[in-house]
């Protein structure tokens, strides 16, 4: 038998937080509360806790500590509790490595409070477990909203097409290599009404982000339509492999409240679409699986931390925090795969490109499959092996720490787990 329960919980910095990874305080105040959607699913033999945040990243201890933590109070394996962020920027960017390389005096106790706050709604989770009678899945195509970033232009370079792009001979080129599916996976009462449902689209999600106040973007407006739309239902959105995808062909460069209302309709539509047009099932217990193998690193020149900190930049600050938490704690990069009846989703940790989802797509087209990346970020953007022989464009020149040798360890590893 299989049971859920779910809670949201406001994780909005207070009046000490930021935006980014180590920014002042923010003078404005937030547009929309950011949300951690909580969900634990239970049956007769285990137990998970998979949890979706309103925040840009959870890097090295951050999402380590907090998923052991998290892990130890419900009393479940660690790597069975996931923490998704969906990758707003307008949202904070934990890295407390990165920080304080960069010499930044930030006070994180609102960032213990959130995670108080959270720990104590996962606990109260286990009194409000429901009976999962059917699963339900269906997938739509989305369309207007992910384009690819790395837009070839005639000289040979890549062109950087950023989520609002200002440059015409960029913005127009073709959408590129997307994958345009939003899928939805359901859960449903005895009663056989809808209780939640998880959804999966892959793109930078921000339309609208300046640095200046919190905002969940346009998954936070996608959210409450539904809200307003499906009360009785908790929806919860998952990114997928994103990091060459963002929404930059089809913005608004200066009308931002527009985007964010704009892109939150086109996403708020599909997944009602979905959730009104679901393959049901009988629910069935869930299993776990997982694949591991030793990430390829691009080290990086550590003598960047001699510089006095205040001219250390962000990107170099983080690579020295990867550097340094890789070497102490070791490399190890996981697939996780959790599979209730026949729909599968994997999660992994970092911002992989879009080929890597579409690969994973490939091996079993004709079966039920969402994957999640960024369930921690220590592993910055991955890009393809071909990208990364020949670096051009943003990914690959700035937060990436990946050698070429990641594709093909990821697709032995991501075989294993789905053939």
């Amino acid at each position: 038998m299989l049971k859920i329960a779910f809670d949201r919980v406001d994780i909005t910095p207070d009046d000490n937080g930021w935006i980014g990874f180590a920014a002042p305080g923010n003078p404005q105040p937030e547009r929309d509360p950011l949300y951690g959607r909580l969900f634990l699913l239970q049956s007769s033999e285990d137990t998970a806790l998979i949890i979706s945040l309103d925040y840009g990243g959870l890097y090295c201890s951050a999402h380590d500590l907090w998923r052991a933590e998290l892990a130890e109070a419900m009393g479940i394996a660690v790597n069975q509790v996931i923490l998704h962020c969906v990758h707003q920027h307008d949202a904070p960017f934990i890295n407390i490595e990165a920080a304080e390389i960069m010499g930044a005096n930030l006070d994180w106790t609102w960032f213990d409070t959130v995670k108080s706050n959270v720990k104590k709604a996962a606990l109260g989770l286990k009194d409000k477990l429901q009976t999962v009678a059917e699963i339900g899945w269906s997938e739509t195509r989305v369309y207007g909203y992910a384009s690819n970033r790395r837009v070839p232009m005639e000289d040979g370079s890549i062109a950087v097409r950023f989520s609002r792009c200002i440059h015409p001979e960029v913005k127009n080129k073709p959408v590129g290599l997307i994958d345009p599916m939003l899928r939805t996976l359901g859960f449903y009462s005895e009663d056989g009404k809808l209780m939640a449902a998880w959804s999966f689209y892959a793109t930078h999600p921000q339309v609208a982000n300046e640095g200046k106040r919190f905002s969940a973007d346009a998954p936070g407006e996608a959210m409450r339509l539904l809200e307003a739309r499906m009360p009785k239902v908790m929806h919860s959105l998952f990114n997928g492999f994103f990091g060459n995808l963002t929404a930059g062909k089809y913005t608004s460069c200066d009308d931002l409240e527009g985007n964010i209302k704009k892109f939150g309709k086109i996403l708020a539509d599909a997944i009602e679409l979905n959730s009104c047009s679901m393959e049901r099932k009988k629910a069935d217990s869930f299993s776990w699986k997982r694949e591991c193998f030793e990430f390829p690193v691009r080290h990086f020149d550590m003598s960047v931390i001699d510089k006095p900190q205040t001219e250390i930049s962000t990107v170099e600050a983080a690579m020295a925090a990867g550097e340094r938490y890789g070497e102490k704690h070791g490399e190890e990069y996981a697939l996780e795969l959790l599979q209730i009846n026949d729909a599968k989703m994997l999660f992994v940790n970092g911002e992989l490109f879009i080929e890597y989802q579409l690969y994973a797509q490939s091996l079993i087209p004709d079966e039920k499959l969402a994957v999640v990346g960024n369930c921690g970020d220590s592993f910055y953007y991955i890009g393809t092996a071909e990208a990364l022989k020949n670096p051009e464009g943003y990914e690959v020149k700035s937060f990436c720490r990946v050698m070429p040798d990641f594709e093909n360890l990821f697709k032995a590893a991501v075989g294993k787990l789905l053939m």
